[in-house]
């Protein structure tokens, strides 16, 4: 379990990395391509489309060909378009390799998280989950400052080393003991069972905040630009919350094996929803580095609950994981296509509060959701059936 929770740990780091590392290079590609905030908002949001789009399909390619295949033709297709973002020029072509990597990105995570979730004990689910998006957030954490580094040497360099990365970690997943044996399951017997759990409610509580991380991305480094920050403080600003982040992170997961999932998603969501609203408000720098602060202390509690709530209540309505993950896939890519793309259109056409109030009213929704499954211990079940685990894996 150690190797494969480290492997985990590292695809997760080095997606997440790559996706952040845009960040503090927003207002540089803005300048060299004349982009409008609507346009700068497809290049963000490129990343998260890709997701969105290759996240069903790469469920459903862990339901019938199983994580570890999965998995590594996720980590050859971010091998093979993220060098190629290095040296593009033309920003269709930049939009289009985002779009790619973030499609190779759903697959690695799809066959990461569900044989994470296929090989843990049902009662530290959470903090398994936990450990694995910690390491998600510290990609987050090292993906601005690189950012900031990229600004400085050039993306050629840096963006050609996911290639090495990815040869390495292809080569790690082939030498670890494969996960149990996972029956295949009918797409349309996925769908009947969706629809008869909570799983889209779980779905529902993790897209909401990745609305508002999705408006984070793009506003706050607008924001802070139009307020005289430079590249390395607006990393600055980024890394400091992915510590926080990564420190709440693991701490919740194991709180919410024991307490439940929904207590800790309410404090986060009401957290987030007052950031974003300072976001849109504020016009002091400092106070904008704060309210990076804020999403990011209340990101660590919520994502990692609702994203094990997803696999909990798969589990309870015998949904094989590879469409649990698919799911969270698909919750997260959307979400940050819908916060991405819609707050840098809202943004150019009305300001930045229009964009942060109807994200704080969309997270005031998805918090009424999460309370209504009430505040009780996490679902967990024993029944190896339940979670798509063939006899004998």
């Amino acid at each position: 379990m150690r190797r494969l929770l480290i492997l985990a740990c590292a695809v997760v780091f080095l997606d997440v990395t790559f996706f952040s590392v845009l960040t503090p290079l927003l207002p540089s590609y803005e300048a060299d391509h004349h982009l409008s905030e609507g346009g700068l908002g497809v290049l963000a949001g490129s990343f998260a489309a890709g997701s969105l789009v290759f996240s069903i399909p790469g469920g459903w390619l862990v339901a019938q060909i199983g994580a570890r295949k999965t998995l590594v033709i996720g980590l050859i297709g971010i091998g093979v378009c993220s060098p190629l973002f290095g040296f593009a020029k033309e920003i269709l072509l930049l939009d289009l390799l985002r779009f790619f990597q973030g499609g190779s990105g759903a697959l690695m995570w799809a066959g990461a998280i569900a044989w994470v979730v296929v090989a843990a004990p049902t009662d530290r689910r959470g903090e398994m989950l936990g450990i694995v998006m910690a390491a998600a957030v510290v990609g987050e954490l090292l993906g601005a400052p690189l950012g900031a580094l990229v600004h400085q040497v050039g993306t050629e360099i840096v963006f050609s080393i996911v290639l090495l990365a990815a040869a390495i970690l292809i080569a790690i997943a082939l030498n670890i003991s494969g996960p149990p044996e996972v029956e295949s399951q009918p797409l349309a017997e996925a769908w009947h069972r969706v629809r008869r759990s909570d799983v889209p409610r779980g779905v529902i509580m993790l897209a909401g905040p990745s609305v508002a991380f999705g408006v984070l991305v793009v506003v706050g480094p607008l924001r802070m630009d139009d307020l005289g920050a430079s590249p390395f403080v607006i990393a600055a600003a980024f890394a400091s919350g992915s510590i926080v982040e990564a420190v709440i992170g693991p701490v919740i997961g194991r709180i919410s094996d024991r307490v439940g999932r929904t207590l800790p998603y309410l404090i986060g969501v009401g957290a987030m929803a007052v950031a974003v609203i300072g976001l849109g408000l504020f016009d002091l720098l400092p106070l904008i580095f704060g309210v990076v602060m804020v999403m990011a202390f209340g990101a660590g509690m919520v994502f990692t609950p609702a994203s094990t709530l997803v696999t909990d209540t798969a589990s309870a309505a015998g949904l094989n994981q590879g469409y649990a993950s698919g799911l969270s896939n698909t919750a997260w890519g959307g979400g940050q296509v819908l916060g991405t793309m819609g707050s840098g259109a809202l943004a150019g056409a009305a300001g930045y509060l229009l964009p942060c109030l109807i994200v704080a009213a969309l997270l005031g929704a998805v918090g009424a959701v999460a309370k209504s499954l009430g505040i009780g211990p996490p679902l967990v079940s024993d029944v190896n059936e339940e979670m798509g685990v063939a006899d004998g894996g």
